[in-house]
């Protein structure tokens, strides 16, 4: 009896420091993630070839600040096939048990968090909670379709362990993504900023030249924003930069790019579209925002843009400066014909 229950102690410990092991291993391979979608892409292939897992997926709560500062999740069709948003009250039975894994096998209870392609096949599940700022965003989430491989009879100590290193590594990589979001953006409407502009128009005139591709940029001025401050206050004026900024990306395509160039300056690079092009984008964007104007404190603030359109011709050589140059008297121009008939719509 001796001899059996010591060698049971010995089968035990060896399964533990085989678990102890891959988690190591698990651990050392996501320290070298910079940012979160490889993190995650690493955390859960490695977790179902270490264990064999046949399920394995990452839950994100939608109001949790990762999708916000991670535009890498939509670039990463892998992930995308692996991601599970939930709405904030549907982590409960985890903040119920205090932020600690969660395992089960009663399916019926917990569906909400199966991705709709594992219904039926998930009979058993792990929750590892995802901790950012003492906070929960979200889980890794382990499925198999043995009923007994995950309930709530079995010990938590290794999935507690997981949990730990991964919200240690998230941590990290968010911290990483804040620094470099906030050295990229416009504080206040979220745009990339004027530096970004410069590095990235650049790159598009050289690939035009090399490619000898298209590309054509809007050069955007809210009209008597001056007069908007003045009248309704700084608030508003700010209020109006957001509004134009979310129309400004809700419009164009997602390959262009939009920039918050200085005050109220907007500059939009279209990706492979010419001058005729942009003729078009400018008719859309300034019949936008004058159908939309800006709702506020139950205040109707008026919107007019005006659109400046420069595009770089293929067998000439230009520079950023010059492309911003002819787009800014162009808007000049546009501004000088508006007024024009104005003032003949006046005198008639």
């Amino acid at each position: 009896m001796i001899v059996s229950d010591m060698q049971t102690l010995i089968e035990t410990l060896k399964a533990n420091e085989e678990i102890a092991r891959k988690l190591f291993d698990i651990e050392v391979s996501i320290l070298s993630s910079d940012y979160s979608d490889d993190l995650f892409e690493k955390l859960i292939k490695l977790i179902k070839s270490s264990f064999n897992i046949p399920f394995a997926w990452l839950t994100l709560l939608k109001d949790s600040p990762i999708p916000d500062l991670s535009e890498r999740f939509s670039n990463s069709y892998w992930l995308q096939q692996h991601l599970h948003h939930l709405e904030s009250n549907q982590l409960s039975a985890l903040e119920s048990k205090g932020n600690q894994p969660l395992l089960s096998n009663s399916m019926e209870e917990l569906s909400h968090l199966i991705p709709a392609r594992y219904f039926g096949e998930v009979r058993s599940m792990a929750a590892v909670p995802l901790i950012l700022d003492r906070v929960l965003v979200g889980a890794i989430m382990l499925g198999d379709n043995d009923a007994e491989r995950y309930h709530p009879g079995l010990g938590t100590f290794h999935l507690e362990q997981l949990s730990v290193k991964a919200s240690l590594c998230l941590s990290n990589v968010i911290s990483r993504e804040r620094l470099e979001y906030l050295a990229t953006r416009d504080p206040l409407t979220g745009l990339l900023n004027r530096r970004e502009m410069e590095s990235h128009l650049q790159q598009e005139l050289e690939r035009c030249e090399r490619y000898q591709a298209s590309m054509s940029l809007l050069f955007i001025d809210c009209d008597r924003f001056k007069q908007i401050n003045d009248q309704y206050g700084h608030d508003y004026g700010d209020a109006v930069l957001v509004h134009v900024a979310k129309g400004l990306n809700h419009l164009v395509r997602a390959n262009d790019r939009v920039f918050r160039f200085a005050g109220d300056e907007f500059v939009v690079a279209l990706a492979n579209q010419s001058r005729y092009d942009a003729r078009h984008v400018r008719q859309r964007v300034e019949a936008y925002f004058a159908a939309n104007p800006l709702l506020m404190n139950r205040k109707l603030v008026p919107i007019r843009v005006t659109c400046g359109i420069s595009a770089p011709s293929p067998e000439e050589a230009t520079s950023v400066k010059e492309l911003l140059r002819e787009a800014d008297h162009d808007l000049l121009r546009q501004k000088r014909l508006r007024d024009d008939r104005s003032d003949e719509a006046q005198g008639a």
